[in-house]
């Protein structure tokens, strides 16, 4: 009797552990990528640009990888607003400072070739419904392949 009991109990941890885990991977936010396939030409290498605005659904970081083969470093950080038409620069979320013509004023993350990063925000704690990618393309006459998602798992 002790043994079916123990069963039991084993049972029902093991079913508890599952569907916590079941629930954290279906309420993930907005995870799926937005690729940017730029080249950056002699005249914008260097200058700040923005990726197209998304909803910002959970209080993860972004995320965003250099996927470029070709292409040198990318300086990368978020940007937030209430308002996906927006033309305004000055969006840059507080953890990186405010805009510049450098891009953002502090905690910029510098991703070589081939790497990944969760970018840290405070779009949802501030209030903003939209976030993006700020980035400098820190090369000039080659591509580049990024992709971001608003939210990370």
């Amino acid at each position: 009797m002790k043994k079916l009991k123990k069963m039991i109990v084993l049972g029902m941890v093991v079913l508890s552990l599952m569907s916590a885990l079941t629930f954290s991977v279906f309420s993930a936010g907005n995870v799926s990528d937005t690729i940017i396939n730029i080249s950056a030409r002699s005249n914008n290498g260097g200058t700040p640009c923005r990726s197209i605005w998304r909803e910002k659904k959970d209080y993860t970081s972004v995320w965003c990888e250099n996927k470029s083969t070709s292409g040198g470093s990318l300086s990368a950080w978020v940007q937030r607003t209430n308002n996906k038409n927006t033309s305004s620069v000055k969006t840059v979320d507080r953890y990186y400072g405010s805009w510049s013509y450098n891009g953002a004023t502090k905690n910029m993350k510098n991703l070589p070739k081939g790497t990944y990063y969760y970018l840290p925000n405070y779009v949802k704690e501030d209030g903003y419904k939209y976030a993006t990618l700020g980035y400098i393309m820190n090369k000039e006459a080659v591509s580049y392949h990024i992709a971001w998602s608003p939210d990370s798992i």
